[in-house]
């Protein structure tokens, strides 16, 4: 335990202090440095970028000199409210135990004190090549897994790494719970990458699908909606809880957490049943569309409300609302997904702009077109530079081929939930710890 200006510095006393710290200067002496005290106070601006590397909400800081002494919400910004990770930004820049240089163990793991001592970035890198070797020439290549954590940027870098020295089991914050399970969602429904679009002259819906875009989309999201809400798109929110984006729908529907699936059959029934679906899209691009109307049949608004408290005439209301399109979509990157039937919840929301033929129209969700080859959930990563069909010819290798069936076919990283049962074993055929354990 730390001391810095006479205050005693643990977890629990910083997550009490950050409140405070976004509200009066005072209290910013926590993490600062008092030499700073003598300059003028002088007000700033800027945009944080903790939620990865995209510009979302306005930060108004207080600096001294080149010292930031508070941060607060800036007030005149769309995203004004600032979650603990920007009011934590003090934390991250002064704490006295911030890890600036890499360091080693010298005494035992479980020891009281770990002993650690600064070394060279030399010593770090040809520490963690050695063990990285010696993983190799023991065990095989494939028993070491790679994970690129957040910020997204180093994943090129880190996933090359992993070809090159010939193991398969790659995965990120992604393949572990973050935006994936969606993206596999979107892949079945659409091949592709595919989350939703804008609201464009021609929109005339729009359904926003389990995600608060207030707060969780890209900076000017907010300013889009708002602009298309006043121009007289319908806007249909699917969300249980009571956020600032439901407060602007014109139809919100609440359902009960974890009945999304059952919500989106109920939505596509209705559709079906009342002929608004558009049969000749879906004769020409949709596979298994009478399969999924069969499916959707025992699905009557009735039954919908009873699964998932979403009153019988709201439901089809809204139904009969999205289908006066052409309509848009924004789907979650994370909340349907982050669940024990996430995936599927995830695909029956989106099959209801697919069956409706709101794809790659004007007025409904475009694709984006990038660079051939790039992927564009990671950053930078194209399929050369990875080598991406190494990695697709062993899917079949990896540990999570049982554990995720279809993940393992679709997705070119490992899937890694499971990877405590896996090193437990310690069995020939369990993987390698992570990077970061090599130094140890």
């Amino acid at each position: 335990m730390d001391k810095t200006q006479g205050l005693k510095v643990t977890r629990r006393s910083i997550l009490k202090t950050i409140p405070a710290l976004s509200a009066i200067s005072a209290g910013s002496s926590f993490f600062t440095k008092a030499a700073c005290a003598q300059e003028p106070l002088e007000d700033g601006y800027t945009i944080c970028d903790n939620c990865n590397q995209m510009p979302m909400c306005g930060i108004h800081f207080h600096r001294q000199g080149n010292t930031v002494v508070s941060v607060g919400n800036w007030k005149e910004h769309s995203g004004k409210l600032l979650c603990n990770k920007a009011l934590a930004t003090l934390q991250r820049l002064y704490n006295p135990n911030r890890l600036l240089y890499p360091m080693k163990r010298t005494n035992p793991k479980g020891s009281v004190d770990p002993g650690f001592v600064r070394i060279s970035w030399q010593e770090a890198l040809a520490t963690i090549a050695a063990n990285m070797k010696k993983i190799r020439d023991q065990y095989g290549a494939e028993k070491l897994f790679i994970f690129c954590g957040d910020p997204k940027e180093p994943r090129p870098a880190a996933m090359r790494l992993a070809r090159y020295f010939g193991t398969y089991h790659y995965g990120t914050e992604s393949s572990v719970a973050c935006r994936k399970g969606s993206l596999l969602a979107e892949q079945l429904v659409f091949g592709c990458e595919y989350d939703g679009g804008g609201c464009g002259p021609k929109t005339k819906s729009f359904m926003v699908m389990a995600t608060n875009g207030a707060w969780s989309k890209p900076h000017g999201w907010w300013n889009m909606i708002s602009a298309a809400k006043q121009r007289g798109v319908n806007i249909i929110v699917i969300d249980a809880r009571r956020t600032k984006v439901a407060e602007l729908a014109t139809i919100h529907l609440q359902p009960k957490q974890g009945t999304d699936a059952a919500l989106g059959a109920g939505i596509c029934r209705v559709l079906f049943e009342e002929g608004l679906y558009n049969k000749p899209f879906c004769d020409k691009w949709v596979y298994g569309v009478e399969e999924y109307r069969n499916y959707c049949k025992d699905f009557t608004p009735e039954k919908t409300e009873a699964i998932t408290g979403v009153p019988a005439d709201l439901i089809v209301k809204a139904a009969r609302m999205y289908a006066e399109g052409p309509g848009s979509f924004a789907l979650t990157s994370q909340s349907l997904s982050h669940s024990r039937n996430g995936v599927n919840s995830a695909r029956a929301l989106l099959n209801i702009p697919a069956i409706l033929g709101y794809v790659d129209i004007p007025g409904g969700a475009l694709f984006g077109v990038g660079p051939k080859g790039y992927i564009v959930h990671d950053n930078g990563l194209t399929e050369d530079f990875v080598d991406y069909n190494w990695f697709k010819a062993h899917k079949k290798d990896r540990l999570d081929k049982d554990f995720v069936p279809v993940w393992n076919h679709t997705q070119v990283q490992f899937n890694p939930n499971q990877l405590p049962e896996h090193n437990t074993s310690r069995t020939a055929n369990s993987a390698a710890w992570s990077l970061s354990a090599l130094t140890s």
